[in-house]
């Protein structure tokens, strides 16, 4: 091919793009009249209210507020706020320690942000779904009278999805379900951290008194063996006895360093359910002595009905209700209609055009979502059955447990303790006048100091199992005496 031929045909080329170039230029001016034209308005406005109109008739979100239990109630409408004070400083009492968890706890924190989420998970549920816009240019950039656009024909459409069957409403209340689901497990997670606060208090207090036991015992088996070592030097008691009373010093003393160790355990442990790393806090303090009479187990019972793992069971039904409910709604397919309009290039003319198409549900109507929502819902009821009746077992084996401690405690306190320092204050006397030997006054003073630890190790089991029974009825022990 000779060059100027060539060059011939490069600017034909250029003057032809040029050409197709000012061509989509126009065209695509065009389109934005028709886009915008008063004509496409009209088109718009009558999507928009079809719209609106669905949208009126749609679901209105309502998820369902999860009320506190009475025992977080008492707690929570006791004092003023303590968020940010992880370091409370001095003594402090249950109730404080109560209120910093119940404020600042992290896995409280965790499941208060899970109700959020599930209740934005249920607002989005409930929008409608998008319009689509749509534009299509037909018959352009052909060959004679299809050249660029002479002929073309533009049409822009608007078109909508409409949801049949209830989905959206069926979608936002299984959603809303789930939201509420949240509540009663935030509920849950309130109850078990007040129930660990006061195991974890009560256990810091009882480690307390079993220190001061032990400051104690390390006292007396001190004076004694000072008294034995005169009664060697005098040549009345044998050195072998001494040396069984620096043993038993020596004892008293690993005791009461263990005991000092487990108290700065119990302490950081209660610290740590308001979220703290270290416990600033010197002591705490209480009624460890207090034993309330138990309630009737029929007024536990009926409370038990109360617990949010108990009423959480109704919501879940009526989830699984709810999704058995979509999974057949979904066997209805939806629709989407167009509306939109037209444009005839070569005519000059414009015209309507509107559309209509839906699913055809042969071979995919939902049948595995529908058979597995059934089956979902029918587990969910033997799961109910389980759940509350391991709850009745938990509460009844809680009550014969905390009924067996209060008689040890009882019988501690007003026999075995008297009794016990009785004898060992009998036998110290008969010891120093040669009625007794070393090995009676051991056997006496292990005996009464063991009936304290005792005492002190029943009460703390005691209040042990109070936690576990408020936390499973939702009430403090002594309103059901109020209640009475």
């Amino acid at each position: 091919m000779l060059i100027p031929e060539v060059c011939e045909k490069a600017k034909t080329s250029v003057k032809i793009g040029r050409l197709q170039q000012g061509d989509f230029s126009q065209h695509l001016e065009d389109i934005m009249d028709l886009i915008f034209g008063e004509n496409m308005k009209i088109v718009i406005a009558l999507i928009t209210a079809f719209v609106i109109v669905i949208g009126c008739a749609g679901p209105v979100l309502q998820v369902k507020q999860v009320e506190p239990r009475p025992v977080i109630e008492e707690v929570t409408s006791a004092g003023s706020s303590l968020k940010g004070e992880l370091s409370p400083e001095g003594t402090i009492t249950v109730l404080k320690a109560l209120q910093l968890a119940l404020q600042s706890n992290p896995q409280l924190t965790v499941f208060s942000l899970e109700i959020r989420a599930r209740e934005a998970a249920a607002l989005q549920e409930s929008f409608l779904p998008n319009p689509e816009l749509a534009v299509e240019v037909e018959n352009f950039a052909g060959g004679g009278a299809l050249a660029a656009f002479k002929a073309s024909e533009t049409t822009i459409s608007l078109g909508q999805l409409i949801e049949l069957a209830g989905k959206r409403a069926r979608r936002t209340q299984a959603a809303a379900l789930q939201a509420e689901l949240a509540g009663w497990d935030f509920e849950s997670k309130r109850l078990e951290v007040y129930a660990q606060v006061v195991k974890n208090f009560y256990d810091v207090l009882a480690i307390q008194k079993l220190v001061k036991l032990n400051k104690e015992i390390l006292t007396l088996t001190e004076e004694f063996k000072d008294q034995i070592s005169l009664r060697v030097t005098s040549g009345r008691t044998s050195p072998a006895e001494l040396s069984r009373a620096e043993v038993e010093v020596a004892n008293a003393r690993i005791a009461l360093e263990q005991s000092q160790r487990r108290l700065q355990a119990a302490r950081q442990r209660l610290a740590a359910t308001w979220g703290a790393t270290t416990a600033a806090f010197d002591s705490v303090t209480g009624n460890f002595e207090n034993v309330s009479a138990l309630p009737a187990f029929e007024a536990l019972q009926n409370a038990l009905q109360k617990n949010p793992e108990w009423l959480r069971w109704d919501t879940e039904t009526r989830l699984k209700q709810a999704q058995l409910a979509l999974a057949k709604a979904l066997r209805i397919p939806d629709p989407t209609i167009t509306a939109g309009y037209r444009r005839f290039n070569d005519l000059g003319q414009q015209a309507f055009v509107a559309g209509f198409s839906i699913p055809l549900n042969i071979f995919n109507r939902n049948q595995g979502g529908i058979k597995e929502a059934a089956l979902r819902a029918k587990q969910t009821a033997f799961q109910e059955t389980f759940s509350r009746l391991q709850l009745q077992t938990e509460l009844s084996t809680m009550y014969q447990n905390i009924s067996a401690v209060q008689q040890s405690i009882f019988a501690l306190k007003n026999e075995i303790i008297p009794k016990a320092r009785q004898a060992f204050e009998t036998i110290s006397r008969g010891y120093q006048l040669g009625k007794f030997n070393f090995l009676e006054v051991l056997d006496a003073r292990r005996s009464l100091f063991s009936a304290r630890q005792a005492y002190l190790q029943n009460l703390a089991d005691y209040h042990q199992l109070r936690a576990e029974i408020e936390r499973l009825t939702g009430k403090s022990l002594e309103s059901f005496k109020i209640e009475r």
